[in-house]
């Protein structure tokens, strides 16, 4: 070996362990910093999610490709949580939808005069009998009649959709209202696959790894949840090995959450459907379209400020010239006001809510 060729070799093998230095010392570091972070990424669900719908339908229906929940039923909502060794029953409720699968007690009429909300669970009122019921007692005298377009699990960019549908159903809609929280403007539009939907019509046909469940029979609750409790247990197992075995997650987790964060973050900014869909409803409906954006328990407890995708939501509003009501300062909304586990409003802070979108219809031009 000729003495350049000596020289090169020892340069190359210290930038090398100069880089795998940095690497670990910028691992612990991060590690430290985000913790928390970490320690939610790796977590698996403790809620378990049960429905009932009149007549044993599956409860939910795909339209194209996304969804509403099964017309004109009454539907029974439970959802446990694990704590400890035991199961928390969160909530239990009921709800009615209308000849369009939304959840509200009055049909939607052709033709007429419309105020349409869009939203997430929020809106939907998921977790409690919905609040939406008291805007329709309250508004029956009104002209315009209200639409419930809040959809659990949903963004912008499916509540355009959404939209369409309903117009090209010849609704008419003259004015929009948005309620949304930070989440809603990173969520991709999805449906129901139908290993779901059949597990949702047949209890039989649940492999245990659906999200959605059907609901046993009252004797049977706390044995099928109990169930799976295990499967879950032992998928989670089961995908933690296969990540372990990643060179990346196992020796440096935190390098890895960061990446897969920064990916998340180029495409919430750069290549976002939400943004697209909040553009074309501001173009269409102008001063007649409001956004609330609502805070979540975490982001109450955290400074009642949005998030850094919240922000996000707000910059996009700000830049297409959307009207935007501060729901962190307006609605009153405080941590008291959630469920303990669950991350939705509780009765109460659904009530907050309710007056919060009641003042704004009764405002919008």
């Amino acid at each position: 070996m000729t003495n350049y060729q000596a020289a090169l070799a020892k340069n190359i093998l210290v930038i090398l362990i100069s880089i795998l230095i940095g690497l670990s010392l910028f691992e612990v570091m991060a590690g430290i910093i985000i913790k928390q972070e970490l320690k939610n990424d790796h977590e698996r669900s403790r809620r378990y999610m049960l429905f009932a719908a009149t007549g044993g339908a599956p409860v939910f229906r795909n339209q194209a490709n996304i969804f509403t929940y099964i017309p004109n039923s009454t539907i029974r909502a439970i959802t446990f949580y694990e704590n400890g060794a035991t199961l928390h029953k969160e909530y239990d409720y009921e709800f009615k939808t209308n000849n369009f699968g939304l959840v509200q007690k009055l049909d939607v009429e052709k033709n007429r005069s419309s105020i349409l909300l869009l939203g997430d669970s929020f809106t939907e009122g998921q977790g409690a009998i919905p609040w939406f019921y008291d805007l329709e007692n309250g508004n029956r005298g009104h002209p315009a009649q209200l639409i419930n377009g809040g959809l659990l699990g949903t963004g912008f960019a499916q509540w355009k959709l959404l939209h369409d549908q309903l117009e090209a159903s010849s609704i008419h809609i003259d004015k929009v209202i948005v309620p949304f929280i930070s989440d809603d403007y990173q969520r991709v539009v999805w449906n129901f696959p139908d290993r779901v939907l059949n597990c949702l019509g047949d209890i039989k046909k649940c492999n245990g790894d659906e999200g959605y469940f059907p609901l046993p029979n009252v004797a049977d609750m706390e044995s099928f949840v109990d169930d799976l409790r295990k499967f879950r247990d032992a998928e989670y197992s089961n995908k933690q090995a296969v990540k372990e075995s990643r060179f990346f997650r196992k020796y440096l987790p935190s390098l890895h959450f960061i990446w897969g964060y920064i990916k998340n973050d180029y495409k919430v900014q750069f290549a976002n459907a939400n943004s697209t869909a909040i553009e074309f409803l501001i173009k269409k409906y102008g001063k007649s379209i409001v956004f609330i954006h609502l805070p979540t328990k975490e982001e109450l407890e955290r400074g009642n400020t949005p998030n850094h995708v919240g922000q996000l939501a707000r910059e996009k509003l700000n830049i297409f010239g959307g009207k935007l009501i501060d729901g962190f300062k307006v609605c009153d909304l405080e941590p008291s006001d959630y469920f303990i586990n669950d991350p939705h409003p509780n009765p109460g802070g659904y009530k907050k809510i309710s007056r919060c979108v009641d003042k704004v219809i009764h405002e919008i031009n």
